[in-house]
């Protein structure tokens, strides 16, 4: 039995349509005239428990529509969610002490209190045990470096450890289920690290469910095993993200270090649909369509002029293959 169930998910909102001269926005004043938009436009999804699952997807495409969904916050136009068996809107306060929500945007810390103080106010809320309150709060503060801001009103709080608090606030209760949206925006590498490395540790030690929606696609390859690919309010890609690379990786580039460069010198490259990414006087970068040329061939023809010392081949990132997929999904082609 899935413990997240979709199916046919539609969520629509009127808005006013642009007018487009002053004569017709005077008279909208009086008759508006409205469109309907749809965000999420018939969603079908199904996650395990423990699944790591990443939600990605162009702004405006329906990922946080979607989470606020799945959490209770909206109500949708259509279709059903079934969170271990129940429905997060009819069954709100069953599902919130199951789940938990980080948007990396917002924050569920009071701005004056100590953290510590929050911490004790969402023990209230969410009726945890002392002694579990007590174990996860010396957990967190070990994993996420907290000892020395635990003490502190959030407003003295730098971003990465606004973060890093709210990401332990997500966890006190023991959620099933956490939904992380943008979890990493706008921090330092150390910071997104410590934060990545706890979210691993939960899924890990804990099988918590987790669904991150994020630009920053480092955190989907860290964190990910699945990705969803979501645009103009439709899943696109449903897979593992091994398998997205492999189905979808059509450019791969080849670096050469070389004894000696000739193309450095001004040698054309001469093997059709390679193009040259950079070249200096031992270095070359090429990349190349897979589905067009072979690497031998390319290796071939360079050591046909110069000494190869060393070579690397590297496939597409998943940044790169998703941005991809969803301009040839706005042109029709997927």
């Amino acid at each position: 039995m899935m413990q997240i169930e979709v199916n046919h998910l539609v969520k629509e909102y009127k808005r006013k349509r642009d007018p487009g001269t002053l004569l017709k926005a005077l008279g909208s004043m009086f008759r508006p005239d409205y469109e309907i938009f749809r965000a999420v436009d018939d969603i079908n999804l199904g996650i395990e428990k423990g699944e790591a699952v990443g939600y990605v997807g162009p702004n405006g495409s329906g990922k946080s529509t979607t989470i606020k969904m799945l959490s209770g916050v909206l109500t949708p136009t259509a279709g059903t969610i079934k969170i271990d068996g129940l429905e997060p809107r009819k069954n709100r306060m069953k599902i919130n002490k199951r789940t938990g929500v980080v948007f990396g945007n917002r924050s569920v810390l009071w701005w004056d209190v100590p953290v510590m103080e929050s911490y004790r106010v969402l023990q209230k809320l969410y009726e945890i045990p002392e002694k579990t309150f007590r174990d996860n709060l010396e957990e967190f503060i070990d994993l996420l470096d907290m000892e020395r801001i635990i003490q502190v009103p959030e407003r003295q709080l730098s971003l990465g450890q606004k973060m890093k608090c709210n990401i332990a606030a997500a966890f006190l209760h023991n959620p099933e289920i956490v939904y992380l949206d943008e979890p990493t925006i706008g921090l330092d590498s150390e910071s997104k690290l410590k934060i990545r490395r706890f979210i691993q540790k939960m899924n890990e030690d804990r099988h918590t469910t987790f669904i991150v929606t994020s630009h920053d696609f480092q955190d989907i390859e860290s964190l990910c095993q699945r990705i969803i690919l979501i645009n103009h309010g439709k899943i696109v890609i449903d897979d593992k993200i091994g398998a997205v690379r492999k189905n979808f990786t059509k450019k791969k580039q080849i670096t050469f270090d070389l004894a000696d460069n000739p193309w450095s010198k001004g040698k054309e490259f001469a093997i059709p649909d390679v193009r040259v990414l950079d070249v200096g006087e031992t270095n070359l970068v090429l990349e190349y369509d897979v589905e067009k040329t072979d690497s031998m061939e390319i290796m071939n023809y360079v050591s046909a002029s110069s000494d190869i010392q060393d070579v690397s081949i590297n496939g597409q990132d998943i940044e790169s293959i998703i941005r991809e997929i969803v301009k040839k999904d706005n042109q029709g082609e997927v």
